[in-house]
């Protein structure tokens, strides 16, 4: 069995003779040249695993064949080795700067240089497993990210269209997920008598698991409001599902919400959430926080939920959120919080899209120089009938 090529440079034909006998007998396929130049056009025929070459030599000397082989990158991954008659520490230095992987003085023993070659044709054999190895890495990582960008697109498939409106509802948003996929969702739907559905959640960790859990909390958003008006009933049965579906320590937090149009009101649950702010119309505006105590979804079938209430009118605004917008901890240890983000919804600009983008803007330069961390979603609802 070959066990692999060898090109022997060297001006003197017995040194050349000596190391391909040595070699060819321990199993080697060996090239023979007699200098630097001749050395490069075997190469063009036939590549070696490992070269042993003179460093004085005419036509082209060791050094700078070995300069021209390590600095090709069709050949720099080559073994090479320089055999010098100059002994000593000074000499090997030099010859490892040139690039070479390995000295052997002269004059030498076959043996010790059968040991270098042996020695040498393991560290190849590991530098091949290494870049095969880190091309099926490569391969692996290249579908990963094909299949993490098509995740991304279809979960931003589930978040509606924005801005858009649905009954008497304008909306804009912003997601920001933390790793180009993640665990945050929001949903507004028409439910019947003109009302409107909101959800708004945000699923423990990131990456593909949340982005799957949070399509899990739409689809289970999805069938309990066609069964219900109560935001209470949504939650109670939204944390049923999540409870038989997901592990122990998988949870989401969320804002749930109806819209009676004919009351002005807006039934909600906070299961574990940041709290909506609302805005009401007119001037000068005084944001509200409409805070509530309940459980995230997915601890406990037994867990129960509150419902309370707030006007929500014509020209009144909501703003919804997840924490990863205000708990990005600065440098001076300080952070947004919800209190420091209601304070930037006194002053914002009329249009929604320009709104949302105001908050944004803010958050982030209240942030700076650290960058969101976690992932991030901003819904801004306005009541416009």
């Amino acid at each position: 069995m070959q066990k692999g090529l060898v090109l022997v440079v060297d001006d003197e034909a017995p040194i050349r003779d000596i190391l391909s006998f040595y070699l060819k007998r321990a199993g080697y396929q060996v090239l023979l040249a007699e200098n630097g130049r001749q050395a490069l056009e075997e190469m063009a025929k036939l590549q070696p695993d490992l070269i042993i070459s003179d460093l004085r030599m005419p036509e082209l000397a060791g050094d700078e064949f070995c300069q021209i082989v390590k600095g090709n990158p069709a050949t720099r991954d080559i073994y090479f080795v320089l055999v010098s008659a100059m002994d000593g520490s000074a000499s090997r230095i030099g010859g490892l700067n040139l690039g070479a992987d390995d000295m052997i003085a002269k004059p030498f023993h076959a043996q010790e240089v059968m040991a270098k070659v042996a020695s040498a044709f393991r560290i190849i054999e590991m530098q091949k497993e290494i870049k095969r190895q880190n091309q099926v890495l490569v391969r692996f990582q290249e579908r990963m990210t094909a299949e993490l960008n098509l995740a991304a697109k279809l979960q931003m498939g589930l978040l509606p269209e924005a801005p858009g409106e649905v009954s008497c509802v304008h909306y804009h948003h912003r997601y920001l997920p933390a790793e180009g996929i993640g665990g945050d969702i929001y949903s507004i739907l028409p439910m019947p008598g003109g009302g409107v559905a909101i959800m708004i959640a945000d699923v423990s960790g990131h990456g593909v698991t949340a982005a799957l859990i949070s399509a899990m909390v739409k689809t289970s958003f999805g069938n309990q409001i066609h069964l219900s008006d109560s935001p209470r009933i949504w939650a109670e049965r939204m944390n049923r599902d999540l409870v038989r579906s997901t592990l122990e320590e998988q949870f989401a937090t969320a804002f749930l919400a109806y819209l009676d149009p004919a009351s002005h009101q807006l039934r909600y649950v906070v299961a574990g959430h940041e709290p909506a702010f609302r805005i009401p119309a007119g001037t000068p505006k005084s944001p509200e926080a409409l805070h509530g105590k309940g459980f995230m979804l997915g601890i406990d079938e037994s867990l129960p939920f509150d419902e309370l209430s707030a006007p929500f009118e014509p020209g009144d605004r909501i703003i919804l959120y997840t924490d990863g917008l205000v708990e990005v901890e600065r440098e001076d240890r300080q952070f947004l919080g919800n209190d420091g983000l209601l304070g930037y919804c006194a002053d914002l600009p009329q249009d929604g899209e320009a709104a949302v983008g105001h908050l944004l803007e803010q958050a982030r330069a209240f942030h700076s120089p650290n960058p969101f961390v976690d992932d991030v979603t901003l819904v801004l609802l306005d009541r416009v009938r």
